[in-house]
């Protein structure tokens, strides 16, 4: 028989190693490495009892974001079970299709769920049976070609799709984020990672990470500027991964405008930062914060990375960086078609960390998947040193009469108006020109939102792109809705726009 799927024992190993060490927790409560080794076998057992075995479907859909539903991921991982994970939020929608789409054989939850014809448990029932049970080993069924994860993505645009990762899929991704360096406080240990983000999605991959290393997670949720800054000061040197959305709302706190004690480095990513308010904090934070851009996506892992040394040079005489994805991570391959060198075109990936498919969608999974390459679904280009730049999303684009207009290049010149913290363009229909660029804005601090401000934002679109891509529409809001994962909401933002125009 071949061997445990080496994502998975790798994590066991590492508890063992680890023993005494913290490994993750919120506030109070903590575990150690080895108390989350116990817990892993407990409840692994519990859920064998329950029928869950290898290649068995199960799904775990909690509110906000408890550090228990870790334990059940690695159980899930140990027994080889397919694992849907979701944390409900504001804007969760589609959950009664995820759940008969990932096929649960079992269903845990702390919330109410809709109905479906798995059998159901608590989560804090499932705890305590694994309570009352002892930790015996338990044989590491997961093989690298099974089915780890299937994560549901596409929520902005239409009914959730269920991306499928195998196990040999995510040791690639660790091995990839190893490289790309965590950082260390001073030869103890990794730092400690304050999770910011969702346990179902990135954070929970990144605290898995944290536990591989024998370092310390602290899980936060939900996010809040005063509470993320005390957890840094408490626990720090600190590491972190921020949305965009988090790092604009750490700007315009001025309890954390200059810094945040204790941090010192930044992950970001999971949608277009704007160039103007990162190169802020990188002169307000100063250099003792290191920073690293990660541009990726569920069905393919990290794919380029803009580096802390990237970073240094953008701070001094590159500016440009800022807008730049960086450069291909170690093991990944890209390529930009359908257009001449250094012109937009589509970006297509190939890399070991490429998901399986999509859950029971064989045509779109071959509309994505081809000899081994992957359609991310962005557009962008190379510079000439190598450097990827995303222009936009193939699907993200406003059609004005015929013309490709992207709306991600609008949404950068719009935020280079001082007055503009965040903006988000989206498309309306229009008789004439078939569609028309709409463009919602939020204020920044010490601003009024006025027509005047908002005509200027719109003639920096006019100067540095072209006068047919400026916003025929400008509403300015109090803030952007955004999704479970922090990026803005663009299939509300349509709504809206298109209920104006009536």
């Amino acid at each position: 028989m071949s061997p445990g799927a080496r994502y998975v024992t790798d994590l066991i190993d590492a508890c063992e190693r680890y023993a005494d060490r913290p490994a993750f927790g919120s506030g109070s409560w903590v575990l150690t490495h080895s108390e989350v080794l116990a817990w892993t076998y407990r409840l692994a057992g519990a859920l064998a009892d329950l029928g869950i075995r290898r290649g068995s479907g199960l799904a775990c859909v909690s509110a906000g974001n408890p550090p228990e539903t870790l334990l059940v991921r690695l159980a899930a991982h140990v027994l080889g079970a397919r694992l849907t994970h979701v944390c409900v939020g504001p804007t969760t929608h589609g959950l009664e299709h995820l759940l008969q789409d990932c096929a649960p054989s079992l269903l845990v939850h702390d919330t109410p769920v809709p109905p479906a014809p798995a059998a159901r448990i608590g989560l804090a029932a499932l705890l305590e049976l694994a309570a009352a049970r002892e930790a015996l080993p338990v044989e590491v069924a997961a093989r690298d070609e099974d089915v780890a994860r299937v994560t549901y993505t596409g929520g902005t645009t239409g009914r959730p799709k269920g991306v499928a990762s195998t196990f040999a899929a995510m040791a690639a991704r660790t091995a990839t984020r190893d490289s790309g360096g965590s950082g260390s406080a001073g030869g103890s240990g990794p730092l400690v990672f304050v999770s910011t983000d969702s346990l179902s999605q990135r954070s929970g991959g990144r605290c898995l990470e944290q536990l591989r290393a024998g370092g310390r997670s602290e899980i936060l949720h939900p996010f809040g500027t005063r509470e993320f800054a005390e957890a840094c000061r408490r626990l720090g040197p600190a590491a972190t991964y921020l949305t965009p959305s988090m790092l604009y709302r750490l700007l315009d706190d001025p309890e954390t405008a200059d810094g945040v004690p204790g941090l010192v480095r930044v992950s970001y990513g999971d949608s277009p930062v704007h160039p103007e308010r990162l190169r802020r904090a990188l002169t307000r934070w100063g250099p003792g914060v290191r920073w690293t851009q990660g541009y990726g996506m569920n069905e393919a892992g990290v794919l380029s990375r803009l580096s802390p040394a990237d970073h240094d040079a953008a701070a001094s005489d590159r500016p440009e960086l800022l807008g730049s994805a960086g450069r291909p991570a170690p093991g990944v391959e890209i390529e930009v078609r359908g257009a001449a060198p250094g012109a937009t075109g589509e970006v297509w990936v190939r890399s070991p960390m490429v998901m399986a498919g999509y859950r029971n969608q064989p045509a779109l999974t071959a509309g994505v998947l081809r000899d081994g390459w992957l359609r991310t679904g962005d557009v962008g280009h190379f510079d000439a040193d190598g450097y990827l730049y995303l222009d936009d999303r193939v699907k993200d684009v406003v059609m004005v009469h015929g013309a490709n207009i992207y709306c991600g290049p609008i949404e950068t010149a719009l935020t280079r108006h001082p007055a503009v913290a965040r903006a988000a363009v989206v498309g309306r229909t229009d008789p004439v020109t078939g569609e028309a660029v709409c463009a919602f804005l939020v204020a920044a601090p010490g601003h009024a939102p006025t027509d005047a401000a908002a005509a200027e934002a719109c003639a920096l679109v006019a100067a540095e792109l072209a006068p047919g891509q400026r916003p025929a529409s400008v509403y300015w809001v109090a803030a952007l809705p955004l999704t479970d994962r922090g990026k803005p909401d663009k299939r509300r933002l349509r709504e809206i726009a298109a209920a104006s125009a009536g």
